[in-house]
């Protein structure tokens, strides 16, 4: 290609200029403007090396690459496409820093022309949640000798590993990258319950302090979460919960069911009963800690299916090999 380039006509597709075809000392294979060129937009070789080594990776395992690929409506941009006959795959390495808006924006693009799309972001973003729909991974560019571009994976419960950009891309275009969200039963209305016994027969209880996952009052329940002795406030959360007490209690026999008190006590809001010798608990002295999911001892859906807190984690990418 130096040799012919001259008659190929080759140009930049940031500003349509005319480019030459170079090798740097290390060996890089990168397009320069030639001399004199005026461009406004310029690429960091931090970009360049990124790109190159992502479109590296992604031809080693035989898969059809290019980069700087733009669609024929001028819509999107890709530092590398990755096509393989099923699916393609658009891989952004994006050091510069950009609103969150605008890679959400992108990657809708992307999913209007049938492309994947994967972020490389050189830069954190407060308060992400990691979605299944943005792939976004922590990349950090450190440079001592020479550029080693590194994934960070956050999600782990020691210190952050670093894994080679050229392993981390093998790796998410073979499959070994993969999402990880809570079990769906965690998102469906739940009670909670604790460990307890009957002050009158002193059989075990399994006490419902609280109903999670529904929809979030500002008084009541802020966050999803309503105290149990609360419940009587809501009318339509009432009325679902009074609806699921035989499948509650066909699914554990042990769990108090929550009744409204005499009218003399109504102040006193809802009241459990034991399922046993249905002696009436009052849900007034609860611990405040057992109205966070950190003292609930196990929960159930309103269908009657268990999922326990205790195992529940943030949403989070992970993939195998990532302490390198």
């Amino acid at each position: 290609m130096k040799a012919s380039y001259r008659d190929l006509g080759l140009t930049a597709p940031c500003c349509g200029a005319a480019v030459i075809p170079v090798r740097s000392p290390t060996g890089w294979q990168f397009f320069r403007h030639k001399p004199n060129t005026v461009c406004t937009i310029r690429e960091s070789l931090a970009h360049i090396v990124c790109k190159s080594i992502m479109a590296r990776a992604a031809a080693r395992l035989g898969l059809d690459v290019t980069t700087e690929v733009r669609a024929d409506d001028g819509t999107w941009v890709a530092d590398v496409l990755v096509r393989h006959p099923d699916w393609t795959v658009a891989l952004e390495a994006q050091l510069s820093r950009i609103p969150l808006a605008a890679i959400q924006d992108r990657q809708e693009r992307y999913r209007e022309a049938g492309i994947r799309g994967a972020w490389l972001v050189g830069y954190d973003i407060a308060r992400l949640e990691a979605r299944r729909d943005l792939p976004l991974f922590r990349l950090e560019v450190k440079q001592a000798e020479r550029l080693a571009p590194a994934v960070i994976d956050s999600a782990t419960d020691s210190a952050p590993a670093r894994t080679d950009l050229a392993k981390f891309t093998g790796r998410l275009l073979t499959g070994r990258v993969r999402f990880e969200g809570p079990p769906p039963r965690a998102g469906a209305p739940s009670v909670a319950t604790v460990p307890s016994v009957c002050w009158k027969c002193c059989r075990d209880i399994d006490l419902v302090v609280a109903l999670v996952n529904f929809p979030a009052h500002t008084v009541f329940a802020p966050h999803g979460t309503l105290p149990a002795c609360d419940l009587g406030k809501l009318p339509e959360a009432l009325a679902v919960y009074q609806r699921a007490i035989s499948t509650l209690h066909g699914a554990c026999e042990s769990l108090t069911p929550l009744r409204r008190p005499p009218p003399s006590r109504i102040a006193a809001g809802m009241r459990a009963h034991c399922p046993w010798c249905d002696a009436a608990i009052s849900l007034q002295r609860v611990p405040e800690t057992t109205l966070t999911s950190c003292g609930w001892h196990l929960c159930w859906t309103l269908a009657g299916k268990p999922w326990a807190p205790s195992k529940l984690h943030s949403s989070r990418w992970t993939w195998s090999g990532s302490a390198d």
